[in-house]
């Protein structure tokens, strides 16, 4: 079922755009990380998710309404902010805000999946925590409003290894006990890979889904007067004219529109496939992993196209260079 359907999102400060994606679907019970650099858009994304704000343009819907609230969401920030009482007050005060009565088998429960021993922590003062401490309370009380949508921004940077251990077991089991959406944004890929099962990109506020584009971040130079041209590894190099404007620091979106196989004028490169496999979204795509270099680019195909490609084949590619300092 689709917990969320985002359409035509743009989302503004100060005229600024900080999001800018067409659409984004989100099913119940998926495991989601959402990774990308410092100001692209993840915090504000989240942000639209948890209702906390609304887009500057495009509709959100929830379960096929529009809200401006929900109580199946909870979202944990950085900064987990609690009351001025003891950690068991504050946990039973989750209680209060859904009407129901306190029940020390579920906190003793959080407790433990958060990794606090309740018989030490819940008499503690909120003043008397680690920030990683917080954290898991944080946790813990979001854990007992059992959430259908749990929004998690950076939750594990103040926490130990044995925090987050604790941590990506009590996602698992949220998702497993209550089938809870889980979708974290994080700087940390591989705790990301580890407790997800669908990965998205954040880049420049555009969005890029696990094989609908290819970032190249890792080896752009720049000419004298500031193009940016970017080396393979094998001797190769494409150069983007007129780029001077690109920050190569960030990387380089090339779009699966963007990438073209053995196109018939223009540059092309030559590249290897090491990889074919089926997609999953509607098993109506191949995926193609092509080797330039050092480089390892995706390029999705229609499967009726299936036969016309194998194993170790040599391909040209080509790039649009017009369409990619379009969108970067």
């Amino acid at each position: 079922m689709i917990l969320y359907k985002l359409s035509n999102i743009v989302q503004r400060y100060h005229q600024k755009v900080v999001l800018d994606f067409k659409n984004l679907e989100i099913h119940e019970g998926e495991i989601i990380g959402i990774s990308g650099k410092n100001g692209s858009g993840k915090s504000t994304l989240l942000r639209l998710l948890s209702f906390l704000e609304i887009p500057s343009e495009g509709e959100i819907l929830y379960r096929g309404e529009k809200l401006s609230s929900s109580e199946e969401i909870a979202i944990l920030l950085p900064e987990v902010y609690l009351l001025s009482r003891s950690v068991k007050a504050n946990l039973e005060y989750m209680f209060k805000i859904r009407k129901k009565t306190p029940s020390s088998n579920k906190i003793y429960e959080v407790m433990e999946l958060v990794g606090l021993d309740p018989k030490k922590f819940l008499q503690r003062e909120h003043y008397e925590l680690s920030s990683g401490e917080r954290q898991r309370v944080g946790l813990a009380q979001r854990l007992l409003l059992e959430p259908k949508v749990l929004l998690l921004d950076e939750p594990t940077n103040s926490l130990d290894s044995a925090g987050t251990k604790a941590f990506s077991n009590a996602i698992k089991w949220a998702h497993t006990h209550f089938n809870t959406c889980v979708i974290t944004i994080s700087h940390d890929k591989k705790w990301l890979d580890a407790n997800s099962n669908r990965r998205l990109k954040l880049h420049f506020g555009s969005l890029i889904t696990q094989n609908d584009a290819n970032l190249f971040s890792h080896n752009w130079s720049e000419t004298y007067n500031g193009e940016k041209f970017y080396e393979f590894g094998n001797g190769e190099v494409l150069l983007l004219p007129n780029s001077k404007h690109l920050d190569r620091r960030e990387g380089i979106i090339i779009t699966q529109d963007h990438l073209l196989l053995e196109p018939k004028e223009g540059k092309s490169f030559e590249a290897d496939i090491i990889g074919i496999r089926l997609e999953p979204k509607e098993g109506k795509e191949l995926l193609l992993e092509l080797k330039i270099g050092d480089e390892i680019v995706k390029k999705l195909i229609p499967l009726h196209r299936a036969s016309e490609f194998k194993i170790f084949q040599k391909i040209r590619i080509g790039f649009d260079i017009e369409g990619i300092l379009g969108v970067n």
